[in-house]
């Protein structure tokens, strides 16, 4: 079993493999409410490092922004619009 922050190393890894070619720079988000473990995966959400930084809307990436990684076996991938929505808790702001 990978803990947390095993996990976040994977998806921070897979995060860099997948945006390589991105026109801007991509962050796993470090807020707490950015990371949630549920039904045997870790969820990380991302963003781009301007919004992060800055809070500017015009950096903003729209879509899920999410990397799930299995809890048990530290396999990666990227969440579609409606697994990333199941797993934020009500209101969280995402």
């Amino acid at each position: 079993m990978y803990t947390m922050e095993q996990a976040e190393q994977l998806a921070a890894g897979f995060l860099r493999q997948e945006s390589a070619g991105w026109e801007c720079d991509v962050a796993l988000i470090q807020e707490g409410r950015a990371k949630i473990p549920k039904g045997g995966s870790f969820y990380f959400f991302y963003q781009s490092v301007d919004y992060i930084t800055t809070g500017d809307d015009k950096y903003y990436l729209y879509g899920p922004n999410c990397i799930a990684v299995h809890s048990a076996t530290g396999a990666c991938r990227s969440v579609d619009v409606h697994e990333a929505l199941a797993v934020l808790p009500s209101g969280s702001g995402h």
